[in-house]
């Protein structure tokens, strides 16, 4: 076999692929052996059929046969020989293979291209941590507060920052009447964030079990597609009126909470308080990390590859993708992914390239650590769950994340490779 291996891009490899006649039929004479020995026909004894028969009957479908699998084996073969790794199937173009002469074909495939990152030791990105003020931990008690607020009927006309259970009792979109919108399941907020206007004005100063008619003009960029821009008009029934009641720090609270007082509270928000902004300042120096190494090291990356992402990102539009909203459109996602898509794989192959340059590896011991706080997380055994994850493949990806993790803090200052690792 002869190979001849061209690089019209950096991510792309034509193999010019020539198998000599002498194979060819070497192959089909094994085959037809092959044949012989298991046919079985009308007259003659099993293995008794004669060669010239089978190749007269059959010999233009072993050829064919031969042809396919010597192309995979010379493709393979190739691809060894030159050290070419494909990315995506391989397309064959210009196959000849004539009686008695050579088979010649072209296969196209895509590759990673080698990459070379430098100064990904140099960046000097390091997190800005913000300091956790009392200001912050007031809003966070707040917030702790918001979360176990209850909900009272009142028996008054309603008002901003009430919260309403209604029924809807005929809903018409311009001029056409609907009956797929549904009642809303939850207490709706009169003046909460990102409300329609027009339906709370409408609603305030009313009392439970009135029935209101309500114009709504509906926001250009609302969420419902369906209904984005247009109007309609609603006819309602209030079935109660309730308050949002929030719980004071007393002693029986915080017992709930699982602290001693109110200063334990403020102290355990403020540790949690502050790993989270450690996290978001780690997270945006990893970014501008990952951005400089982007910027400074330009390469491509395989179209195969951005198709693969933009097709994961397709399937997970449509497994989540509501009852009552159209299909997603595939154009639609990769024009709105595509850059997200290469900066995702750029970004993969530049920390696999340094973690590989710095040796940076993990240890059974990180990784039995990991899989012991996930069995204490879901209440199971550690030895149990340690051999799920080997025979579900989790492992592996704890291994790569952990690895993933490394590398990052790595890029920031923030660890140092063992050489004993």
């Amino acid at each position: 076999m002869k190979a001849t291996v061209s690089e019209p891009e950096s991510w792309k490899r034509i193999i010019e692929i020539e198998v000599p006649d002498q194979e060819i039929q070497s192959a089909f004479d094994e085959k037809l052996n092959t044949y012989k020995r298991d046919m079985k026909l009308p007259g003659f004894r099993p293995g008794k059929v004669p060669a010239n028969l089978i190749r007269q009957r059959y010999g233009s479908a072993i050829r064919a046969e031969i042809i396919d699998s010597l192309v995979q084996k010379a493709f393979q073969q190739a691809c060894e020989e030159n050290s070419i790794n494909p990315v995506a199937p391989a397309k064959i173009n210009n196959m000849e293979a004539p009686e008695g002469q050579a088979l010649k074909f072209t296969v196209e495939t895509e590759v990673d291209p080698k990459i070379e990152i430098t100064g990904y030791n140099k960046l000097k990105v390091k997190p800005q941590i913000n300091k956790i003020k009392e200001k912050d931990i007031d809003i966070a008690v707040e917030n702790f507060r918001e979360r176990f607020a209850e909900y009272k009927d009142v028996d008054r006309p309603a008002k901003k920052g009430d919260f309403i259970k209604l029924d809807y009792l005929k809903v018409v979109i311009e001029g056409v009447e609907r009956s797929d919108i549904k009642n809303p399941n939850y207490p709706v907020e009169l003046g909460g964030e990102n409300r329609i206007k027009d339906f709370d004005k409408g609603l305030i100063g009313h009392s439970k079990d009135e029935t209101i008619d309500l114009d709504v003009k509906f926001p250009k960029d609302y969420p419902d597609a369906d209904v984005a821009g247009k109007e309609g008009n609603f006819q309602v029934k209030i079935t109660a009126v309730q308050e949002k009641v929030l719980p004071e720090l007393s002693e029986e609270f915080l017992k709930k909470l699982d602290v001693t007082d109110e200063n334990d509270l403020r102290e355990k928000i403020k540790q949690n308080l502050e790993q989270d902004e450690t996290s978001r300042a780690k997270n945006e120096a990893y970014n501008e990390a990952i951005e400089k190494l982007i910027e400074e090291n330009p390469f491509d990356v395989p179209p195969a590859r951005i198709q693969q992402f933009i097709d994961y990102m397709y399937q997970e539009a449509l497994k989540y993708q509501r009852k009552d909203t159209p299909a997603p459109d595939r154009a639609e996602i990769e024009e709105k992914y595509r850059e997200t898509a290469v900066k995702a794989l750029k970004r993969q192959r530049i920390l696999d390239y340094v973690a590989d340059k710095e040796n940076i590896k993990v240890t059974q011991e990180e990784v039995d650590k990991e899989i012991m706080q996930l069995a204490q997380m879901y209440n199971q055994p550690f030895e149990t769950l340690k051999q799920t994850f080997r025979q579900n493949g989790t492992t592996l990806k704890i291994r790569s994340d952990l690895r993933e993790q490394k590398t990052l803090d790595y890029l920031i200052g923030e660890y140092t490779p063992q050489t004993a690792e």
